[in-house]
């Protein structure tokens, strides 16, 4: 997609941990402009999986110079590996860097520490980096640094600063995820996905561990695509797998293959028309609701609530719309039990507890919790999360380059100093929030019309049988 560049980073560990297998795999499935590892030797490794036009950089590399990456429309990337060489930003700007869009600034000369006695976080290394940067740089500069995790994102001073290494601090946050790619926006905005080793290859299959991976890749199956033709009884007979956790394996390695869903039984799902619906906050511990989205599945009409300052605005609105809408269909949302549902009651306890028995009364259903928690379906996705099951079902996403966390971000940015710099493009964020509630609707009505399969027991008998079913973060 023009005006934005994915820049796919690989943690030592990652490359370590992983087959080639596993990295043809997240390759093709980050689908990366830029390529980035940490040392050489992980690059030769890479190698053997990328295509070659894919340009790679090892962050580690000493050589004092500036190096142009990649460009798409108003974006650029470079990487700098001194300080000295920061000057060079000049002479590329009238080389053609863009001016107008955003130039994101790769190196691992600023690290980010937390002081756990006086509870401040330190940039280390900017005195000296702010002084570099030339003061007659015409165009906008996002610095992204390999010392701190894809989640950092804070401002100092002049610098606009941007963690890309999984695993670059563990203060900063958790370690597990050894892979992130970073959709690199020519507003300055980065959308951030991060994903963990195991959720590639064989070891993305419901019940394989690395022991059970293992033991498929010595019996010659090496693929997903090879599991998903096995016999029933080729599998059974190997080490580690009973009948049930081979026919597991084998629904788990179809239902991503042929992307459908593997549905057991109808226990608790919903008949009537839903209303789909998904709500934006100002964070993960929300103050407030700004924007909820509604799809009537009965007329296909789609509303957006939306409130850019009044806390209880949007809530109220929806809730009065609900009230005369809903009857008694069911409301969906995914992840709805563990977030947008008791979001929802808490605001309105808090701003409008007139409508608290309102929503008592309604029918709420978690597509996710009834597929994974409730054990009803396998998922499609090489996540569960609600984005890779849409896109592995085969849904179009709008393409508003905007994820959860980064909607959350611009809002409280706008939020805490309402201006024209930091003013949201309120129409793209309405089309991210449609997209999600659209997606969530493609998603149900797969699950509604997929054909019932046999369900597998529990068996657990061998090592290395952890799962990816339930394994998510973020929406």
């Amino acid at each position: 997609m023009s005006g934005q560049i994915g820049l796919t980073v690989y943690s030592a560990d990652a490359v370590s941990r992983m087959t080639t297998a596993q990295l043809r795999d997240s390759l093709s499935y980050f689908s990366p402009d830029v390529v980035a590892v940490a040392r050489p030797q992980h690059e030769r490794q890479l190698r053997q999986a990328l295509s070659s036009e894919t340009p790679t950089v090892v962050t580690e590399r000493t050589q004092r110079t500036v190096q142009r990456l990649y460009s798409s429309a108003s974006v650029d990337l470079v990487r700098v590996a001194g300080v000295d060489s920061l000057g060079e930003l000049v002479a590329l700007e009238g080389d053609g860097v863009s001016v107008s869009g955003e130039t994101y600034v790769l190196s691992d000369l600023l690290s980010v520490d937390l002081d756990l006695v006086n509870l401040e976080t330190r940039l280390d290394g900017r005195e000296a980096y702010e002084a570099a940067v030339p003061d007659d740089l015409s165009g906008s500069y996002t610095h992204l640094t390999t010392e701190a995790n894809p989640g950092y994102r804070n401002d100092w001073g002049s610098l606009a600063v941007q963690g890309a290494m999984p695993g670059a601090n563990e203060r900063q946050g958790q370690t597990a995820p050894g892979i992130a790619h970073l959709r690199l926006r020519a507003d300055g905005v980065v959308c951030t996905r991060t994903r963990s080793p195991e959720q590639f290859g064989l070891r993305a299959l419901e019940q394989v561990g690395e022991t059970r991976a293992q033991t498929l890749r010595e019996a010659g199956f090496r693929s997903r695509e090879a599991v998903a033709a096995a016999d029933l009884t080729d599998l059974r007979e190997l080490t580690g797998f009973g009948r049930e956790t081979a026919r597991t394996v084998i629904e788990s390695a179809t239902a991503t293959v042929e992307g459908t869903v593997r549905r057991y039984g109808d226990e608790g799902f919903p008949g009537a028309d839903p209303v789909f619906i998904d709500i934006e906050t100002d964070g993960l511990n929300p103050t407030m609701i700004w924007l909820i989205g509604a799809l009537d599945a009965s007329t296909d009409e789609y509303r957006s609530f939306l409130a850019r300052e009044e806390p209880a605005a949007a809530l109220e609105a929806f809730l009065s719309w609900l009230q005369h809408t809903v009857g008694s269909r069911p409301v969906v949302a995914y992840n709805g039990r563990s977030f947008d549902f008791p979001v929802i009651e808490e605001q309105l306890a808090e701003h409008c507890p007139q409508y608290l028995d309102v929503w008592d009364d309604i029918w709420t259903f978690d597509p996710y919790y009834w597929a994974t928690t409730r054990d009803q379906a396998l998922l499609p996705g090489r996540t569960n999360k609600l984005g890779d099951v849409a896109a592995a079902l085969g849904w179009d996403d709008a393409g508003t380059g905007l994820t959860g966390a980064a909607v959350a971000r611009l809002f409280q940015r706008w939020q805490a100093n309402p201006c024209e710099a930091t003013e949201l493009d309120w129409e793209r964020h309405e089309r991210y929030c449609e997209d999600d509630v659209r997606a969530l609707a493609y998603v149900y009505d797969a699950l509604a019309e997929a054909s019932r399969t046999h369900r597998a027991g529990t068996d657990t008998s061998a090592t290395g049988s952890d799962t990816t079913q339930g394994q998510l973060s973020d929406f």
